[in-house]
């Protein structure tokens, strides 16, 4: 088992990672954070799953001189980290730490925008690659098993050759909301706010399920909420390299909450909606009539996700759900929505 160091210690690796770390029996050697008050409390808090960590597990902080990030990365025995950071800050850590050479599994967005993330991938591959590091981002939608069966429904064909997409995010995110209250996200130093750090996920989950690409999109995108800059809402018009339609609406500053995609074939239909702590999937026929109705409930997916990452470290071969290519290109569709539409290079 490949012995794991923590870049960021804050609420999210908490709350998700550290439960599923000790479930594929990791070992957690180092934690760093930019404050050592952060650093250590994510240690204490890993210390209630036992065998996680040990007495040998190491702090590391910008707050100690000589403590930092460097030093962490110095160590001979950690083979790859986990980084949970601001998105500004995830690029550069990942080429520092595949300088040291450490595999990194990091969160998304990779980056704030499409050239930072060609940058970085460019490097990578120029550099690190060859070597047999690996890089992948942990987008989580791509491992829930109620995703999974959605995309296995749409490619049996049992809806027909797909027409149109149409999916609706809403929610609102009010200040006191644990993801809001983060200074990099109340003022964000990158594109669409919101609309890119949720977004990827909701773009990944329509490209994922349709095994499609969005080749070029139309949209409006504007910001309903003072406190939600620099963008909050967008309607956008989307099309897909195999001839389908489709449209994104998409809102954190939405009254009314919806989740909800429905994939459209020439024989019937898939609506996928998020109820009871999982995704429910129903298949209609051309009739309307329903065909199935299945409520998957959600898995562990970074139990998952982590363990394809180990498994990528053993083998040399990135999970392709994984992939560099794959966050580059639910990136690159948001920065399209997020300036009003455009066409889309491919990436995968």
């Amino acid at each position: 088992m490949a012995k794991i160091a923590l870049l960021g210690g804050g609420l999210y690796p908490k709350e998700a990672y550290l439960p599923s770390l000790h479930a594929i029996s990791a070992n957690l050697v180092a934690v760093y954070s930019r404050s050592l008050k952060t650093a250590t409390e994510c240690v204490e808090e890993a210390k209630r799953f036992p065998g996680l960590v040990s007495s040998t597990t190491g702090v590391y902080n910008d707050e100690q001189p000589g403590n930092g990030i460097d030093m962490l990365l110095n160590r001979n025995d950690v083979e790859a980290v986990i980084i949970s950071l601001p998105t500004l800050v995830q690029p550069g850590l990942a080429l520092k730490a595949l300088a040291a050479g450490k595999h990194v599994l990091m969160e998304k967005p990779m980056a704030k925008d499409v050239e930072a993330s060609e940058a970085l991938i460019a490097e990578y591959e120029a550099k690190y690659k060859p070597k047999g590091l690996i890089l992948s981002v942990a987008e989580q939608f791509r491992y829930d098993a109620g995703h999974e069966k959605a995309r296995q429904i749409i490619a049996s064909g049992v809806v027909g050759n797909l027409i149109s997409v149409h999916a609706r995010i809403w929610q609102c995110i009010v200040p006191g909301n644990k993801w809001y209250e983060t200074e990099w996200r109340k003022k964000p130093q990158y594109q669409g706010g919101f609309l890119l750090d949720g977004g990827v996920h909701f773009v990944a989950f329509i490209r994922y399920v349709s095994s499609d690409e969005i080749v070029e999109t139309a949209s409006f995108a504007k910001q309903t909420l003072e406190y939600l800059p620099p963008l909050d809402t967008v309607q956008a018009a989307l099309k897909f390299r195999s001839g389908a339609l489709g449209t994104l609406s998409m809102s954190f500053a939405s009254a009314k909450d919806e989740y909800s995609y429905i994939f459209i074939g020439s024989k019937g239909s898939l609506t996928a909606t998020g109820e009871g702590g999982g995704t429910r999937l129903v298949v209609e026929d051309a009739s309307g009539k329903a065909v199935s109705d299945e409520l998957v409930k959600s898995t562990d997916t970074y139990k998952t996700l982590f363990s394809s990452f180990l498994n990528a470290i053993e083998t040399g071969n990135c999970d392709a759900r994984g992939s560099p290519s794959q966050a580059l290109s639910d990136i690159a569709v948001v920065e399209s929505i997020c300036k009003g539409g455009s066409k889309i290079k491919l990436y995968t």
